[in-house]
């Protein structure tokens, strides 16, 4: 029997982090960057694109004394892919009319991608990813300015067309999530190497990085600021099923509701996993 593997088109759809200020956090993200503020509900901010029923962020506030501690091994990057090149101008007139620093400026092969942090120290690309061929294989700082002029229509929000591609998790043992990751979670190794792994036919990509050393304080926190769980959207009730029967051989713990509807399951790093039936 081959390994497990999820179906083709899986893939992270929703990035959920625990915040501490949620007043500048929801400014940070609706007005710097475009998203639409789907729903208010209690301690949730749910953010997503023109694309009906999209989440493709959520925001947890934490209570205050939490917050107060900076959290490094839960921290995370994620990549917002924008599908035309005069909405990824437009989004970018956005983050300098705003006067919004940005880190780095890059343009690696046909991949086009700034860099920045939002208000409480995650990091951010958002990219544009031109045609196979279409650009030079050469890394080079891009020219933001350029792109900016060549936008002729402004983006008042977050198209339907854009997605999560891209997750990097900070870890402390690389080996332990990338095991987990392609063995307990299906998910495909790129070249052997013990750092990527991809989803959705290579159309998506998580990166583990080493994680910055906590003190024991900041290690025994139940609660941290950072990523709290990924929303992973399965097709069916069979896939869902596949999923179950594989975690059961696999002698791994998880949830799941009797509709099959849902299934919850924690990584080496106590991130929270959720595969949810469409």
């Amino acid at each position: 029997m081959g390994k497990f593997q999820l179906a083709e088109d899986v893939y992270v759809k929703t990035v959920a982090i625990r915040i501490n200020d949620v007043e500048r956090m929801v400014d940070f993200y609706k007005n710097v960057l475009g998203f639409i503020l789907k729903l208010e509900e209690n301690n949730l901010s749910i953010f997503g694109s023109q694309k009906r029923d999209s989440r493709l962020l959520i925001l947890e506030e934490t209570a205050s004394e939490e917050g107060q501690i900076e959290s490094f091994e839960k921290s995370v990057c994620f990549s917002l892919l924008i599908p035309t090149v005069g909405e990824f101008g437009s989004l970018l007139r956005r983050i300098t009319a705003h006067n919004y620093p940005i880190k780095k400026s890059v343009q690696d092969g046909n991949r086009q991608s700034v860099f920045l942090e939002d208000p409480e120290g995650n990091e951010l690309e958002i990219s544009y990813q031109g045609a196979k061929g279409q650009m030079k294989e050469t890394v080079e700082t891009l020219d933001i300015q350029s792109l900016i002029d060549q936008s002729n229509v402004l983006y008042s929000s977050l198209s339907a067309g854009v997605r999560i591609d891209r997750l990097k998790l900070h870890v402390s043992d690389k080996i332990a999530h990338h095991s987990f990751y392609q063995d307990i979670l299906g998910m495909v190794p790129e070249n052997n190497t013990d750092d990527k792994l991809t989803m959705n036919n290579r159309n998506f990509w998580i990166f583990l990085d080493d994680s910055v050393e906590q003190n024991s304080q900041k290690a025994t926190l139940e609660k941290s600021l950072g990523v709290d769980f990924f929303v992973v959207t399965l097709n069916d009730e069979t896939e869902m099923e596949h999923l179950k029967q594989h975690l059961e051989e696999q002698k791994q713990e998880f949830f799941v509701d009797k509709k099959l509807t849902i299934l919850t399951i924690y990584d080496p790093s106590q991130i929270e996993w959720w595969f949810v039936r469409n």
